[in-house]
């Protein structure tokens, strides 16, 4: 019966030294953890914003949420996609093509939207990269608004979240509207080289 009682007490000290163990090693693999995300992940300030920095690799999560989250509550009823050979296409083109001789000559147009006097196009050219423009109709007559164009990239930040913003402080009076529904391609504004086109 004594042999029984010590090998039970054995038993028991075992168990809960064996607990405290299991206790101690999650600890450590929590504190490792810990410093092993600390290390490869962290929160980086750029350009008046915070990106997510893992591995080296910035990335706008915010960025992503928010454009996600347009597409859901954007009401696009009262904007307008004219058909690119139309007369309002061809009055906005023409007004892109004279901006900025020589280059802005062999503009095309790629996607437009128009709410009242105001229009957005996306268009592309030979040397130069693609390029969003804010137009307002004066007279009769579309004119850019030269503060709010768009060209280049917006890396590392989400491209379309980005770019609206941009747009937005530029020419604060643009209809919130028009800028939702604008489609914005993020992968013509994530890198720094030209479209290649053959």
């Amino acid at each position: 019966m004594k042999a029984f009682r010590c090998t039970t007490a054995l038993e028991t000290l075992a168990v809960k030294r064996f607990s405290m163990k299991r206790h101690v090693a999650a600890t450590v693999l929590g504190v490792i953890g810990l410093l092993t995300l600390d290390n490869h992940i962290d929160w980086v300030r750029q350009d008046h914003g915070v990106l997510l920095e893992i591995n080296g690799q910035r990335h706008d999560p915010q960025g992503w949420l928010s454009e996600h989250w347009r597409q859901w509550r954007q009401d696009c009823r009262a904007v307008s996609a004219p058909v690119l050979n139309s007369d309002v296409a061809q009055g906005i083109l023409q007004a892109i093509q004279q901006h900025s001789l020589p280059d802005s000559r062999e503009a095309q147009l790629l996607q437009l939207r128009q709410h009242t006097d105001w229009a957005i196009a996306e268009v592309r050219f030979q040397t130069l990269n693609p390029s969003i423009v804010v137009l307002r109709q004066h007279h009769g007559h579309w004119l850019i608004q030269d503060t709010a164009v768009w060209s280049g990239s917006a890396a590392p930040w989400h491209a379309a979240h980005f770019v609206r913003r941009y747009l937005q402080r530029q020419a604060p009076q643009l209809p919130t509207a028009l800028l939702h529904c604008m489609p914005i391609d993020a992968s013509r504004y994530a890198s720094l080289l030209p479209e290649v086109r053959a």
